[in-house]
């Protein structure tokens, strides 16, 4: 099944926490609460600096898409790059500093036991053909250029969801940075 998602359909909803806002891309199950998801992902926009929420037995992946943000925990400090996957454990105590006005950061968050996940910045130049694996749910975002997937066009921040099928995959400029993202569903006896 390939499921192309608009970046102007992503719905909004408050962070956990109340210190902002985030905008749905998918979420599994659909409509699952912050507290009962299985996977999700989605984008921020942070304006100041504080804490992270928190998410007990969710790993997680940050992706800084513009702006910049530091993270803060009490041992260590991480300088986010631009497009560079970032990924930590949903109980960590991090805050975020920003600097030279608000960020723009997409994140992946899989619940731990249930399902894993891997982002990974890939360079698209020519035509791929995607062979998606049983239980596995692939998921291209595009950071810059455009891609077109089984004929579907997919612009900057759009989101394609690719899964039980193989997908053909051309980038039409012979040139797209994607977020691709791997859920993996790991529970015993699902099929």
């Amino acid at each position: 099944m390939l499921r192309v998602i608009r970046s102007a359909d992503y719905p909004t909803r408050p962070w956990k926490n109340g210190g902002g806002t985030t905008c749905d891309i998918v979420i599994e199950p659909p409509g699952a609460s912050l507290e009962e998801f299985d996977w999700r992902v989605s984008l921020a926009q942070v304006d100041r600096d504080g804490p992270f929420s928190r998410f007990d037995n969710v790993d997680r992946t940050l992706v800084l898409l513009s702006g910049a943000m530091t993270l803060h925990e009490p041992q260590r400090r991480t300088e986010l790059a631009r497009g560079e996957p970032v990924s930590f454990a949903g109980e960590r105590d991090i805050t975020a500093t920003v600097s030279g006005g608000s960020t723009l950061d997409l994140n992946v968050m899989t619940r731990r036991g249930r399902v894993r996940h891997g982002v990974s910045k890939v360079l698209l130049n020519t035509r791929h053909q995607l062979t998606i694996a049983r239980r596995t749910t692939r998921i291209l975002f595009v950071l810059d250029g455009a891609l077109i997937i089984d004929g579907d066009r997919i612009d900057p921040h759009d989101t394609a969801v690719v899964s039980a099928q193989d997908a053909l995959v051309v980038a039409p400029d012979d040139r797209a940075v994607v977020l691709l993202i791997d859920i993996v569903d790991i529970r015993p006896n699902v099929c």
